[in-house]
C-alpha cells in the first residue's frame, strides 16, 4: 500500500479545520438564537468535506467566503466574538489545506510527501497561532484614541505582512 493510498495528515487537518471553522459558526449562531442558519453551516460543511473526496476543486473558495461573510456578519450582529473569530480562521485553514492536499495528488512519487506535510503544517501552524493571538488581543485591548492615519498605516502595513506570509508559503 503506498503513501496515496493511506489518510495523510493534510486531510485529517483539513477535516479538523472544517470540524473547527463549522462547528464555531454553529455554537456562536446557535447561542444567539438564529436557528436555520445553523442548519445551512451543517449543510455547508458537509458539503465542503465531501468536496474534497469528490473533487471539486471551486468548492473550497465558495465555502470560505461563505465561512468568512457568516463570521464577519457575526461580529457585526455582536454574537460572541470568539467564535466567529474560529469559525473564520477554520475557514481560511480549511481552504489552505484543501487547496494544499489537491497539490500534493501531483507529487511525483520520488518526492518527499511526507517531509513537504510536516514543513507546511508546521509554516501554516505558525500562522494559525499568531493570528489567533492577535485576533484575540484585537477583542480584549482597546485603543481609546488613534489618528486615522496611523490606523490605515497599520492596517496597511499589516496587509502586505500577509501578503508577503502567502506568498512565502505558496512556494512550497
Amino acid at each position: 500500500m503506498g503513501l496515496r493510498d493511506e489518510v495523510n495528515v493534510t486531510v485529517v487537518a483539513f477535516v479538523l479545520s472544517v470540524l473547527l471553522g463549522i462547528g464555531s459558526l454553529v455554537i456562536g449562531y446557535s447561542q444567539a438564537g438564529f436557528a436555520d442558519p445553523v442548519r445551512w453551516f451543517v449543510v455547508l460543511g458537509f458539503l465542503w468535506l465531501a468536496a474534497h473526496w469528490q473533487r471539486w476543486h471551486w468548492f473550497s473558495p465558495v465555502a470560505l467566503l461563505l465561512a468568512v461573510a457568516a463570521a464577519a456578519y457575526g461580529v457585526w450582529k455582536e454574537f460572541r466574538t470568539v467564535w466567529m473569530i474560529l469559525g473564520a480562521l477554520g475557514g481560511l485553514l480549511g481552504w489552505d489545506l484543501f487547496d494544499f492536499a489537491r497539490r500534493l495528488r501531483y507529487a511525483a512519487p520520488t518526492d518527499d510527501i511526507r517531509g513537504m506535510e510536516r514543513r507546511h503544517l508546521e509554516r501554516v501552524a505558525v500562522v494559525v497561532i499568531l493570528g489567533l493571538v492577535l485576533a484575540l488581543l484585537s477583542v480584549y485591548v482597546r485603543i481609546q484614541r488613534l489618528a486615522f492615519e496611523v490606523a490605515v498605516g497599520l492596517i496597511l502595513l499589516a496587509a502586505l505582512g500577509l501578503t508577503r506570509l502567502v506568498i512565502g508559503l505558496r512556494k512550497y
